[in-house]
């Protein structure tokens, strides 16, 4: 079981971003998606135990991409699972 940092993205910083994390269990989207608020989080559940939280940068105050990532890394960390991330519908790797 990989909690390898996702990683980074780089972007234009004046541009919206889609980042979606595919979560197994309520609880644990539900929890990450608490984490997102300040990205303008939402979940969507496609199956019992298949969520996706979805969230986007910049966020509310103007957080970066990085702020929201970093969110997500500790989050994979705390509960060490893999939660694949794509950013702008692309996959991304858990290595850097």
């Amino acid at each position: 079981m990989s909690t390898a940092p996702a990683r980074h993205h780089s972007v234009e910083a004046s541009r919206d971003v889609v980042v979606e994390i595919e979560v197994r269990g309520r609880w644990d989207a539900l929890a990450l998606s608490e984490q997102l608020i300040p990205f303008h989080s939402f979940l969507v559940q496609y199956g019992p135990e298949r969520w996706v939280v979805h969230a986007r940068s910049p966020g509310c105050h103007g957080e970066p991409l990085e702020a929201a990532l970093a969110v997500v890394d500790e989050w994979r960390r705390e509960r060490a699972i893999e939660a694949p991330l794509r950013i702008d519908d692309q996959q991304q790797s858990d290595k850097r």
